[in-house]
């Protein structure tokens, strides 16, 4: 329930929709490079206190990700069961006044499908899955699912994670560039010395031109999973995190059952026993999220 959420379906398209949000760091390795001198900066994030790095500005963000949103809802399903659209919407209008953002328009979606997933796209656009819908047992836990989404959206995680992938993918390109370069001045070198010699081997300088493209790769690969492993899901799992206690505040704000969260989590869990480990995913261990809400409730006296 995310961003950027780990998939729990086998249809194909559910998962082509999901990975829709994708698009959005995807592209920032192309033509929004040009952009960032404009709206490039550090700002303080008056929800979070949190200083952050803000490469894109909304207007940019909110353009891709309506397109992402049009593809959505041509491609699913989307209910218009009343049961589903009017409880969503109930309760997305009372998330968003406990989140002083009931002046700003909402767009919900419900999508006909079993997936228990839900997620948020920039300009305000939460859309649901009816099987997570089913999964959560009570107006109060799907609350502390469209808190997390709006959290999210208060955090300004989106902006953060593409600002952080169009500043990773350029570090990578210098990076490679410039040890390609210096694999390559090898060769160079010893093309000087054997011409100079007079004992000139082109197919020894073949060889070392193509361990030095090899090499490259390598760098370059290299390069790509630090990044992904040592920044970019690792301040995925925080942006979870940090959406769980924005969500939990909104939830109480509301006037829902925060304690709820906890129990969505808990459940989530115990149907989640065979994940992959932590720190190869974007998202923190349910149980993790379970106890760190548990304990933050706690810890505020709620």
């Amino acid at each position: 329930m995310c961003d950027n959420h780990e998939i729990q379906t086998t249809d194909p398209e559910v998962k082509d929709m999901l990975t829709k949000r994708r698009m959005i760091q995807g592209i920032a390795a192309g033509t929004m490079v040009g952009y960032t001198a404009a709206a490039s900066g550090c700002a303080t994030n008056p929800e979070t206190g949190e200083r952050q790095f803000i490469l894109i500005g909304e207007s940019q963000l909110n353009s891709m990700a309506a397109q992402s949103w049009a593809d959505a809802k041509q491609k699913q399903k989307v209910s218009t069961d009343p049961r589903y659209t009017q409880r969503l919407a109930r309760i997305g209008s009372r998330i968003s006044q406990g989140a002083g953002r009931a002046d700003q328009s909402w767009d919900y979606a419900v999508f006909d499908d079993d997936t228990k997933n839900a997620f948020v796209l920039p300009g305000n656009r939460v859309g649901f899955y009816k099987g997570m819908m089913d999964f959560a047992e009570t107006d109060s836990q799907i609350a502390a699912i469209m808190g997390h989404e709006v959290g999210h959206v208060s955090g300004r995680h989106a902006a953060e994670r593409v600002s952080q992938q169009m500043a990773g993918n350029l570090a990578v390109q210098a990076g490679s560039a410039y040890g390609s370069s210096k694999l390559m001045d090898k060769c160079r070198e010893l093309d000087r010395q054997m011409r100079a010699s007079g004992r000139y081997n082109r197919a020894e300088i073949q060889r070392c031109v193509a361990s030095a493209q090899r090499n490259s790769q390598l760098l370059s690969a290299g390069l790509g999973i630090g990044l992904m492993y040592g920044l970019i899901l690792p301040y995925s799992r925080k942006h979870e995190l940090q959406a769980d206690i924005l969500g939990a505040k909104y939830m109480h704000k509301a006037g829902y059952d925060v304690r709820e969260s906890v129990t969505l989590w808990e459940k989530m869990a115990a149907e989640n026993t065979s994940r992959q480990p932590e720190w190869m995913s974007t998202h923190p261990d349910p149980a993790r999220r379970a106890q760190q809400l548990s304990d933050f409730i706690t810890a505020q006296g709620w």
